[in-house]
């Protein structure tokens, strides 16, 4: 198996089943759902091969297009021949095209697979949902792969989705790889398992990625995946995620609310698109590469512009530690703070040994 299908027997286990079903005349859709990068394509790529061996496999993809290509994955499929090259060499003829897929879904057996759903056409997703009503009738699978994480409220997919709450469909929700899996590709590389977790989140493309790159903090094809993606959100939430970079960790809430403007909807986007995560009382970036990648973008008058907004807020929180003072004030340009607290900040250190020294062995001054 290869690195990007580690612990994924299970999801393989079940696609092949469904085909085994479409052998004997029941078919079902299968719903594999992830992030950006959780290896939904080398799933779906992995049982391909194996269905070959036993079924008629069409693959189609849906772009990410300012203007998706009507059909755009019956296109795809319709290269091979069959009964869809007539029908989507005219788009306007949709009716046609229903006709072919469902002729093309009632060869025994064959695999559909659909990638990307979520940047489907309007036309696309009809023709999904047709299908996907008739698909206990035919000898076949259909298989859809799309980021849930990309499914805002209204978006077009939902409704389809929503169409699909029936014993006959399967949904494959693919999880981050769990820290042994990333020891096991650490180790490989005689890298640290713990910091490219840590800096990962156990996102098999960033694992890949940070494991091919180790001399670089964020390599570039995660740096362009991160900024791209980030370029989909509001203006209002890029701003807040800019601040939140420059903030390492966890943020408590509480500090975000001392913040200069108003970022609960930016926080609130960002989470339900998957660049957050949140508890009651702190918001992070589910993967510390996006903040790193979000951090290095920012211009050095940015930088030190969010840092001293932060630097103020911190300030008036009660109990907050004296090294992210700091750290802050460091990055703010702020050099007699810097002092004032790392000076601050030694004592503390000092006075934390002493208290959990022996009294014969402690040097400080009673």
């Amino acid at each position: 198996m290869t690195a990007r299908l580690l612990e994924r027997d299970a999801e393989l286990r079940g696609l092949r089943e469904t085909l085994r079903q479409a052998g004997r005349g029941s078919g079902s859709v299968v719903l594999v759902s992830g992030e950006a990068g959780i290896g939904k394509t080398s799933l779906v790529q992995a049982f391909a091969e194996h269905a070959r061996a036993h079924a008629r496999v069409l693959i189609g993809v849906c772009d990410d297009l300012v203007t998706p290509r009507t059909l755009g994955p019956f296109r795809d499929m319709a290269r091979g021949g069959g009964p869809l090259a007539e029908a989507a060499a005219s788009v306007a003829e949709r009716d046609a095209v229903f006709g072919a897929v469902h002729r093309e879904l009632s060869d025994p057996s064959t695999v559909m697979i659909v990638e990307d759903v979520h940047w489907a056409d309007d036309a696309t997703l009809d023709v999904v949902r047709y299908l996907a009503w008739r698909i206990a009738e035919l000898p076949s699978v259909l298989v859809l792969t799309y980021r849930d994480d990309e499914l805002r409220d209204d978006h077009p997919l939902r409704r389809v989705l929503g169409a699909l709450a029936r014993q006959d469909v399967q949904r494959l929700a693919l999880r981050r790889l769990s820290p042994g899996a990333v020891q096991e590709l650490s180790s490989r590389h005689g890298a640290d398992a713990r910091a490219v977790l840590h800096a990962t989140g156990g996102n098999p493309f960033f694992v890949t990625e940070v494991l091919a790159s180790p001399d670089v903090d964020v390599p570039a094809t995660v740096r362009d995946a991160v900024l791209a993606r980030l370029g989909q959100l509001g203006d209002g939430t890029q701003r807040s995620l800019e601040l939140l970079s420059t903030i390492p960790g966890k943020v408590e809430r509480r500090l975000v609310e001392r913040l200069p403007g108003d970022h609960a909807a930016a926080l609130d986007e960002a989470e339900r698109r998957g660049v957050l995560e949140a508890d009651p009382t702190h918001v992070w970036f589910r993967h510390e590469l996006a903040r790193r990648a979000i951090l290095q973008r920012l211009s050095s008058s940015a930088r030190v512009a969010y840092n001293r907004q932060v630097l103020a807020a911190l300030a008036r929180l009660p109990r907050v530690e004296l090294s992210r003072l700091a750290h802050h004030a460091h990055e703010a340009g702020e050099p007699e703070q810097v002092v004032e607290h790392g000076l601050a900040a030694a004592r503390e250190a000092e006075d934390l040994q002493c208290d959990t020294t022996r009294p014969a062995t402690c040097s400080c001054t009673t």
